[in-house]
This record gives C-alpha cells, sequence and structure tokens, in this order.
C-alpha cells in the first residue's frame, strides 16, 4: 500500500484501488490535455492562411499537444505494464506452492495397491470372486475385465447386498 501524510499525523496506508484509479486518471487526463492543445491548433491554422501566422499555433499547440497525447499514452502503457508484473508476481508465488506441494506429495509413499492382475500373474484363480468398487458385476480372479483395476474380494452376501450380477465373460459361479 501506497501511504500519504495527513496533516501532521502519520502516514496513514491508501487502498491500491483508489492509486490504481489515480493513476489511471492521470493519464487520461494528459492525454485528454494533449489532445485539446491539437483541436486549438487546427482551429487557430485553419483560420490563417499565412503560413507565418500559422507557425506560432503549430508549435505551441501542435508539438505541445502531441507531446501530451504521447506522454499520456505512456503512462497509461505503464500503469498496464505494473499491473501485469504485480499480477505475474502473484502468479509466480502460486506456481511455486503449487511445484512446493506437488514435491512433498510425490516424496511420501504411494500405498500398495494389488490389482487383480497382480494376484492372477502367478496363475492362482482360487475361485474367489472380485468387484469393483463402484462396478455392477462380480468377476473370477483372472477376467480380464477387471485386469489392472482395483478390484475387492467379495462374498456372497455383499453380491446380494449390492445386488451384482455376474459377469458374462469370466462366468462366475458363487460357491455354496
Amino acid at each position: 500500500m501506497d501511504t500519504q501524510p495527513a496533516g501532521g499525523q502519520h502516514p496513514r496506508p491508501t487502498p491500491r484501488v483508489v492509486v490504481g484509479i489515480l493513476r489511471a486518471v492521470r493519464g487520461w487526463l494528459i492525454a485528454v490535455t494533449g489532445g485539446v492543445l491539437l483541436f486549438g491548433c487546427y482551429l487557430g491554422v485553419s483560420a490563417e492562411t499565412d503560413p507565418g501566422r500559422q507557425l506560432p499555433y503549430f508549435v505551441s499547440g501542435g508539438l505541445g499537444g502531441l507531446a501530451l497525447v504521447f506522454l499520456g499514452s505512456a503512462l497509461l502503457v505503464a500503469d498496464q505494464i505494473d499491473a501485469a508484473a504485480k499480477g505475474r508476481g502473484r502468479l509466480d508465488r502460486q506456481v511455486e506452492e503449487l511445484h512446493t506441494l506437488i514435491v512433498a506429495a510425490a516424496s511420501v509413499p504411494a500405498p500398495a495397491v494389488t490389482t487383480v492382475t497382480d494376484q492372477a500373474a502367478a496363475g492362482q484363480d482360487d475361485g474367489g470372486l472380485f468387484a469393483v468398487p463402484a462396478g455392477r458385476t462380480y468377476h473370477r480372479r483372472t477376467c480380464e475385465m477387471i485386469a489392472s483395476k482395483p478390484a475387492q474380494p467379495v462374498d456372497s452376501t455383499q453380491i446380494a447386498a449390492r445386488g451384482l450380477t455376474p459377469c458374462t465373460i469370466c462366468e462366475p459361479k458363487i460357491a455354496a
């Protein structure tokens, strides 16, 4: 925040919004003043036919007006660049925080999830039944439909409670 003295008191903070508005108004005011000078130059030059009498209008209004228009435009562009730089600084901090979180998460070991494929690779089909947590069917351990999915073992009571239907590919049988 910018500070401004308040009549002998300690400096008090000025909100950034007010400072931003004043900076934008400053740029526009200078540019409009330059435009008014250019318009005055045009009116003065157009009223005179003698080039010797047009020169003072051109020098005072034309060059001064152009200078003010360029200065006002430069101030507006500088304000936009400053605002973009501040926004980029905030974005850089957010990216750095995200990077820190990702590195911290990567350093934590992931819990070991054994999939049915790992068990099926050993050639084990002990007649156990498996189902994916959000699935609607149950399968044999070696079924390709649940390969590399986090399937969990289910028994006949869980099958009935969840309303699971048998897979049409592996055709599992519920042990009696």
